[in-house]
């Protein structure tokens, strides 16, 4: 049975798809077999950022049905062996609980399973998380991102997942003139692990363009690609 990579976050514009989709090629790269789940719903990008939207004509909602086989709802992404996508529903906002055994069975055909969780909700099967996955949430550093994941941990109390915080276009200069909270403040008000700090860093808007895998040379990458090596360290 693989680990689940579960990102969510409170609100949107936070960058919780660009993190899903770094940490699954990051995973790919470090050669393990990984699935990406992308159940954002109707908001749904991933395969708009890999130029795959094409391509991906079969989501989990039919697998669940019976409709299609597993394996005809996957994906291989192109130029990373190893990772193939999936959706969990293309053209209805199918609920993730209703994909459990669909989720649970992808689970078993990888190493590492990254779900893109829809925003503002983590709303998942009973016992779907369990001791050794990672449910993780991102948010920029001001009061409004802190407070809806805060309103999310509220209204969805803790899994048996790890716990933690990734704390997304980061700035020191507006960190120093109060207008962004601190990250270890951040991890404080939210109870939760500071798992890394992504700095703003104009080198990730251009590496994660439309049709090509995310990546670069910046600070922004470097963090990513050490936070997918800690989350792989776990194991």
């Amino acid at each position: 049975m693989s680990r689940i990579w579960a990102v969510c976050s409170g609100s949107g514009g936070v960058g919780k798809t660009m993190l899903a989709l770094s940490l699954a090629v990051s995973a790919a790269k470090a050669k393990k077999q990984v699935i990406l789940l992308d159940a954002s719903g109707l908001s749904h990008a991933v395969d708009l950022a890999l130029g795959m939207e094409s391509v991906i004509v079969l989501d989990m909602a039919d697998v669940a049905s019976g409709e299609v086989s597993l394996e005809a709802a996957l994906y291989p992404v192109p130029n990373c062996a190893g990772l193939r996508l999936a959706s969990a529903s293309l053209y209805e906002g199918t609920a993730l609980s209703e994909l459990s055994g669909v989720i649970l069975a992808l689970g078993s055909m990888c190493d590492i399973l990254v779900l893109d969780l829809p925003t503002g909700n983590m709303t998942l099967g009973n016992g779907l998380l369990r001791q050794g996955d990672e449910l993780i949430y991102v948010t920029r550093p001001d009061d409004a991102s802190v407070r809806a994941v805060e309103r999310l941990l509220r209204r969805t109390g803790r899994s048996d997942a790890a716990e933690s915080i990734v704390v997304n276009r980061a700035r020191k200069d507006f960190r120093k003139r109060g207008i962004q909270m601190d990250p270890s403040a951040v991890a404080m008000v939210l109870d939760t692990a500071l798992l890394g700090v992504i700095p703003e860093d104009d080198a990730l808007a251009l590496g994660v363009r439309p049709g090509r895998l995310p990546g670069g040379i910046g600070p922004a990458f470097s963090e990513i690609s050490r936070i997918a090596t800690q989350l792989l360290n776990r194991a």
